[in-house]
């Protein structure tokens, strides 16, 4: 058995030791209080589209569709409520927004542009940004915009990955409807080449990872997921009907068999893992309004009810019950990237509601639909 001076000798020499605790980690600041998944697909034709599910244990009546013209003057405000980036969109915007920011009231979780950009904002925890120096505010942004910084500036994920280095600091605000929480989100970002990549928070700094999946959920980083996806080489969509096991024969009586070497669990590992799945077997087609039905069909396995699990908000006491509370899809939207269109469907809803930038084409300021 090692002594004192073992250990000591043994980490000066590039040995490192760590206790249970180091390696769990404190999760009680990394609970996730949503979750959402994010993929893409593609036609026979390989125009892109991309789907999203926004689970939340709130919401109903929070979310508006956002549109934002070509030329619309972004002002943004830097940690101590200054001035900070301005910049003037060269492409016209459809959001879903939300009132998540004191800093931005429509706080864009979901988008596209007329270029064919997409993102998608998602839960993950991580460590915030690195504080800004006041030096850096006049072209600071709140982090939890940056889905609407990249719409307003960008086509492509190349333009983004070039642009991001370029004349923009990126802070982390603490969200008082996320319990003070520090802008805990990474991104998903899509284009209408297929092109994607997720942006993350990792050592106070920004982490650009390509992503040739198109898919992404929650926690932990997406470094992990990839690697957890190696535990799922015997993947495929090929049924396997008839096997033999020992001198027997059997039969599966059934068809879907293929389907149960996927997670079971709605967490965001086993979300990235069906999401990869789907996607990449989706049906190809080459109608852009039945890919968009296609599309719709993949999504409604990410679509949660409500009840299903139930997390405790509170702990009975002094006769009182124990209250809980319980995560459900708000609402998912369907992206047509090449035609510049977007389906949005309500919890509450059976059918999508449409919306387009022809439809916004009139239109030279700001205009916010509450979705109900």
């Amino acid at each position: 058995m090692m002594n004192q001076n073992d250990i000591i000798n043994a980490t000066n020499n590039k040995v490192v030791f760590k206790n249970f605790k180091e390696i769990q980690g404190q999760r009680e600041d990394t609970v996730a209080p949503f979750a959402c998944t994010t993929l893409i697909v593609k036609d026979l034709n390989n125009n892109v589209y991309h789907g999203r599910g926004m689970e939340l244990t709130f919401g109903e009546g929070l979310s508006s569709l956002t549109y934002y013209p070509k030329g619309f003057v972004f002002q943004h405000l830097a940690p101590d409520q200054s001035k900070g980036l301005q910049y003037t969109a060269k492409y016209a915007i459809i959001a879903v927004t939300t009132p998540i920011s004191a800093f931005d009231p429509k706080c864009a979780m979901e988008g596209f542009n007329d270029g064919g950009l997409a993102f998608s904002l998602n839960m993950m925890p991580a460590p915030p940004l690195a504080d800004l120096t006041t030096a850096e505010y006049p072209n600071s942004v709140p982090f939890a915009s940056f889905g609407e910084w990249a719409l307003a500036n960008f086509a492509t994920v190349e333009e983004l990955k070039n642009g991001i280095t370029q004349n923009v600091s990126f802070w982390s605000e603490e969200l008082a409807m996320l319990g003070g929480l520090k802008t805990p989100f990474h991104f998903a970002v899509y284009d209408k080449t297929g092109g994607s990549v997720v942006v993350e928070v990792k050592n106070g700094a920004l982490i650009i990872y390509d992503n040739p999946l198109g898919v992404m959920t929650n926690g932990p980083e997406f470094p992990w997921h990839i690697e957890n996806l190696n535990n799922y080489s015997h993947m495929t969509n090929i049924e396997t009907v008839i096997g033999k096991v020992g001198d027997i024969t059997l039969r599966q009586p059934d068809s879907g068999i293929a389907t149960s070497v996927l997670p079971s669990s709605a967490t965001s590992v086993g979300r990235f893992v069906k999401a990869v799945y789907y996607s990449s077997f989706a049906n190809r087609v080459e109608d852009p309004d039945l890919q968009l039905a296609e599309l719709g069909h993949v999504m409604n396995n990410f679509d949660r009810p409500k009840n299903i699990t139930k997390e405790m908000a509170s702990a009975a006491k002094d006769g009182t019950p124990a209250k809980y509370m319980t995560e459900f899809t708000l609402w998912i939207v369907l992206t047509d990237l090449s035609r510049g269109i977007l389906h949005v469907r309500l919890y509450d809803s059976l059918n999508y509601q449409k919306f387009t930038f022809e439809q916004f084409k009139d239109q030279s300021t700001e205009v916010s639909i509450k979705l109900v």
